[in-house]
């Protein structure tokens, strides 16, 4: 999956968070974001995903019940944004929300039965769950099995380093 498709599938999980929240967002014109634009085109959806994730951030950090009952949404998000670092904001909120462990067995569960885009999010994902060196074990273990079957090159790529003892390439694998 290219690129451009794993921004759309990230934003528009995005898109689906913000209105379960009753929440929307229109970044105010900046004319950097035009300038960048220029040197790459997806620069403007970027900058519009982060823009639409610290919204929904700083709703679900001000209200944990805001989170708690709405942790389906903001865990589907949470499996479809791929940037090595900002996952760290929805998994803030969820492991407030649902607890540690409960998000980590979610998380493992989506290496193991979601679509190839989500196994290697959830895989990404992991680094923010707060894990302790024997999860992290249990985490390359179904790397490894999903990376077998995986049919995606970005994902099996990302899956690949996830699942590597020393996680080298981890955080920026595929990018």
């Amino acid at each position: 999956m290219d690129r451009a498709a794993r921004l759309d599938l990230q934003e528009h999980s995005l898109d689906g968070l913000l209105t379960v929240l009753g929440l929307s967002t229109a970044p105010e014109p900046d004319p950097r974001v035009d300038r960048l634009a220029r040197l790459e085109p997806l620069y403007p959806q970027y900058h519009r995903i982060g823009h639409k994730r610290q919204a929904a951030y700083r709703a679900l950090a001000a209200d944990r019940a805001l989170a708690r009952s709405h942790a389906d949404a903001v865990y589907a998000a949470l499996v479809h944004d791929d940037d090595p670092n900002s996952p760290r904001w929805l998994t803030s909120v969820l492991l407030t929300a649902v607890g540690r462990r409960r998000l980590q067995e979610r998380l493992l569960g989506t290496v193991a039965v979601g679509t190839p885009y989500q196994r290697a999010c959830a895989a990404g994902g992991w680094r923010w769950a707060d894990p302790t060196p024997g999860d992290d074990a249990r985490l390359r273990t179904a790397c490894a099995a999903a990376a077998v079957d995986c049919i995606d090159p970005w994902a099996r790529e990302r899956l690949t380093a996830a699942a590597r003892p020393d996680g080298a390439g981890r955080e920026d694998a595929g990018r």
